[in-house]
């Protein structure tokens, strides 16, 4: 997942382990409760964003993601559908992407990671529940109170959510803005509960 090195059983070779271990986020502090957090209930990640956690994140959205994939769910050492049972999630969506994405060579990495954990666990994954609408700047490229403004009104809901409980999937959490603003959406909906789940939490 790190290195792409061969692998004789599970994703992660055992020089790799040693060095995320101590980018893990503590049990404790894995609830990640930002100040902008008013539609969002819960936000869960696992690792710090960087070193060579930052690295294969941005090899598997820029290079390929095949590594990624085979080694994520295994290295945050959760039960993502007992996770999913406990919460009673009744559907998974990914971080929307604008459609002028879909042209560049950028994968979708959040999408295929919550392809991958429906898949695992038998759980349903809508990929069009929430839609993005609005073509926005680069997060990473604005200063924290341009971050908040550059995504209003980018999200629209495209399906019934009314009593739902929805898990939002991502790959990196840093201001939560966009977590924020999708749990707005699915709020107004009617959702019961919007939960999110991401690898790495860029803590600014």
């Amino acid at each position: 997942m790190f290195c792409k090195d061969i692998v004789t059983d599970g994703g992660i070779c055992d020089e790799c382990r040693t060095k995320t271990e101590y980018l893990k986020i503590p049990q404790t502090a894995r609830d990640i409760n930002h100040q902008c957090f008013k539609k969002l209930d819960k936000c869960i990640s696992f690792y710090y964003y960087k070193d060579i956690v930052r690295d294969s994140i941005l090899y598997a959205k820029y290079k390929s993601c095949a590594h990624f994939l085979d080694g994520f769910e295994e290295i945050t050492g959760v039960d993502f559908g007992r996770l999913c049972e406990e919460n009673n999630i009744d559907e998974i969506i990914s971080m929307p992407a604008h459609k002028s994405k879909f042209y560049t060579n950028e994968y979708d990495l959040p999408q295929q990671m919550a392809l991958r954990i429906a898949k695992n666990n038998g759980l349903r994954y809508n990929k069009d529940l929430v839609t993005k609408i609005k073509k926005t700047k680069n997060q990473h490229d604005l200063s924290l109170t341009e971050r908040k403004s550059n995504l209003k009104g980018a999200f629209e809901l495209n399906g019934e959510v009314k009593g739902k409980n929805i898990l939002i999937i991502d790959d990196i959490i840093s201001t939560g803005y966009s977590l924020e603003e999708v749990a707005a959406c699915l709020k107004k909906g009617g959702a019961s509960a919007v939960m999110a789940i991401t690898f790495a939490y860029n803590k600014l």
